[in-house]
């Protein structure tokens, strides 16, 4: 596990200096501390869930990737289309890799993109129909995060956009009393991930 604490540390300070064009504050000394623990917990827990998985590496990187995807929106309400694209792209390495070892896992390599594809074509047609409703950044990470939850089965899929829905809908409803403002903006990334963690862990 000490491992696990030391990589989620070296990861930590490094997404400080990778986010520092979307967040200015990140290479400060504080800020870079904080990032250092974050990594170091996000990855120790990550160690701990799933250290007998041989999907270990990407539950891993979906944990980091998110912190730093997390950080980014509530810093600036993006979420960089390269960042997602390298969020998913670590994801689908690993299946694939798993696959390729293992053939027996192609139907939950077939279905983790199957699912990837769905959520991302029904966020695009959402997007359309209700432009405000939703960033097309945060239609991306939907997809991301689909490709994660369709390794694990359908059921994790339902359970991971009902639980990215429901906390998005309470951070919304949290910033309406706050600013008694119904267009105020609000960071979605921290609630889809969040959400999408539960879908995982469900």
């Amino acid at each position: 596990m000490f491992l696990f604490a030391g990589m989620g540390i070296a990861a930590g300070s490094l997404l400080a200096w990778r986010v520092r064009s979307w967040v200015v504050w990140s290479t400060r000394r504080w800020p870079m501390v904080g990032f250092s623990a974050v990594g170091g917990v996000v990855s120790l827990g990550v160690g701990c869930r799933f250290a007998t998985d041989p999907a270990l590496a990407a539950w891993w990187w979906l944990g980091i990737t998110g912190t730093a995807l997390s950080v980014i929106d509530v810093s600036c309400h993006r979420l960089p289309r390269a960042w997602v694209v390298t969020t998913a792209a670590g994801g689908f390495a690993v299946f694939a890799m798993l696959t390729v070892t293992d053939p027996a896992n192609g139907v939950a390599l077939v279905r983790s993109l199957l699912a990837a594809v769905v959520v991302f074509a029904v966020g695009v047609l959402a997007y359309l129909v209700i432009p405000n409703w939703m960033g097309f950044g945060d239609v991306t990470l939907y997809g991301a995060l689909a490709l994660y939850w369709g390794w694990i089965g359908w059921h994790a899929v339902f359970r991971g956009i009902t639980a990215s829905l429901l906390l998005l809908g309470i951070t919304a409803a949290l910033a309406w009393i706050r600013h008694r403002d119904s267009e105020a903006r609000i960071a979605a990334g921290p609630s889809l991930i969040l959400g999408g963690w539960i879908g995982v862990l469900s």
